[in-house]
């Protein structure tokens, strides 16, 4: 993930700007950004005593990350598309694409948030917990991308317009041609001069939908053997000491469900003969009550 944001965040418009349009820099403190708040998340429910799951620790970071990553690559394409007057400042330019995108990535954030702060009422502690850390930590992302980013934003714009390098910010390479403001990148043309054409074709568009509706027929068919429930061998890493106890629970440890046998009245529990008829101790009898729930845990079923 560190390097595909690193790499295609960029807007490539010539090889002989290539280390000046590259985003490798802001591309990773978008990706700091994104930890930062998951961090944010963990310490401030810490604080507060909600317990830390294994969940939380594994899956949370990576949501937050999917989530965040795509709030950075909107807002800083706007950026680069951007077709403004050139007797606008750099700030203003910044502050004007920050008030088209904003309220999107606000309105995003907080439906996202309350989705998962939703999802804590339930009774669940695992659940709970991986609900509260997961909408926390995509309200904080949105704060620190609004604030952090757009500083970055702007400065990493600053350096492209002075012709400085990306990463050596220190370089500065006079001989480099000037950007034109809202070129459009070679990734947008191909989409608009070729894929949108291509994908607008009567015969590709029936290919498409037909792969659609069988994909979708598929999943509805294969939703009969999912397993409902989180097998513990997954939750660990395959290195990990646990899995070999897991192994062995699973290999010796089978109990099966609780099985309850219940006495009727009648029974004189004073009468030796009939205290015979249901222990297990030597000297009962052997076909008693307890001797032959013993000998039928000893077979394998």
């Amino acid at each position: 993930m560190f390097v595909y944001v690193a790499i295609f965040l960029g807007h490539l418009h010539s090889l002989q700007r290539l280390f000046l349009d590259t985003k490798i820099c802001l591309g990773l403190a978008g990706v700091m950004i994104v930890l930062s708040a998951v961090l944010s998340s963990i310490g401030l429910f810490s604080y507060c005593g909600q317990p830390v799951t294994l969940v939380v620790v594994e899956v949370i970071p990576f949501l937050v990350l999917a989530v965040g990553v795509d709030n950075i690559f909107i807002l800083v394409q706007a950026f680069q598309r951007r077709n403004l007057p050139d007797t606008m400042t750099l700030a203003d330019q910044v502050g004007t694409v920050l008030g088209q995108i904003a309220p999107s990535m606000l309105l995003t954030g907080i439906s996202e948030s309350i989705a998962f702060f939703l999802g804590a009422l339930t009774t669940a502690p695992a659940v709970r917990a991986f609900s509260l850390y997961a909408g926390m930590a995509i309200f904080i992302d949105f704060l620190l991308q609004v604030t952090c980013f757009v500083a970055l934003l702007f400065l990493d714009a600053k350096r492209q317009r002075n012709k400085r390098l990306d990463v050596l910010c220190c370089i500065h390479d006079k001989k480099a041609p000037s950007a034109r403001e809202g070129a459009r990148g070679l990734l947008y043309s191909f989409i608009r001069d070729y894929y949108s054409y291509f994908l607008m074709n009567n015969v590709v568009r029936a290919v498409v939908m037909a792969i659609f509706v069988g994909g979708f027929a598929a999943s509805v068919v294969g939703m009969n053997h999912l397993h409902v429930g989180l097998n513990q061998e997954v939750s660990m890493p395959k290195d990990s000491y646990l899995q070999d106890y897991f192994k062995d629970q699973a290999d010796y440890g089978r109990t099966g469900p609780p099985v309850y046998f219940v006495v009727k009245d009648g029974i004189d529990y004073s009468d030796p003969e009939e205290q015979n008829r249901i222990c297990s101790l030597p000297g009962c009898n052997s076909d008693s009550l307890t001797a032959q729930l013993s000998a039928q845990a000893t077979i394998k079923h």
